[in-house]
């Protein structure tokens, strides 16, 4: 009976990620992600600088400085070290956090746009075929609905 149901089953199926990555919108918002990156990476080298500026410093004096200010520099350096790598954890859930959030959009849209093809088409249910989680999709059974969804959100 399920194996007579899912024949008569119709479904389509799509690329999720290519549909985002063709709205004129995800231009932007990768110029923007790409903008906040590099500031970050500017920030990330000047400490950077910084840092080895400071570093090559203790070991050209090192040798002329007493115990306690070669302790006291040393302690500096690992802690500026410590900064830096915090710093750049920091960044990369920012970065993570800062892409979900332009991102949304474009996925609500696009989730929306999906939605209208499976009611409008008589879809059962609609595959997304990004990270090839099904083992295979015999196309007389379903349709690539990549074409329908680019005319329905308008991207060519």
């Amino acid at each position: 009976m399920s194996t007579t149901l899912m024949a008569q089953s119709r479904f389509g199926y799509v690329s999720y990620v290519e549909i985002v990555k063709a709205l004129p919108e995800y231009a932007i918002v990768e110029a923007h992600l790409d903008e906040l990156e590099a500031k970050y990476e500017a920030e990330m080298e000047r400490a950077d600088r910084e840092f080895n500026q400071k570093y090559a410093d203790f070991i050209e004096e090192q040798s002329q400085l007493p115990d306690n200010i070669r302790m006291k520099r040393h302690k500096e350096l690992q802690e500026l070290m410590e900064l830096s790598m915090a710093f750049k954890e920091e960044v990369n859930s920012a970065m993570r956090e800062a892409r979900h959030e332009m991102m949304k959009p474009l996925y609500e849209k696009v989730d929306e746009a999906v939605m209208k093809v499976c009611v409008d088409g008589g879809y059962d249910y609609i595959l997304n075929t990004d990270d090839r989680s099904y083992i295979a999709i015999n196309p007389k059974n379903g349709k690539d609905i990549t074409k329908v969804l680019r005319k329905a959100l308008k991207v060519e």
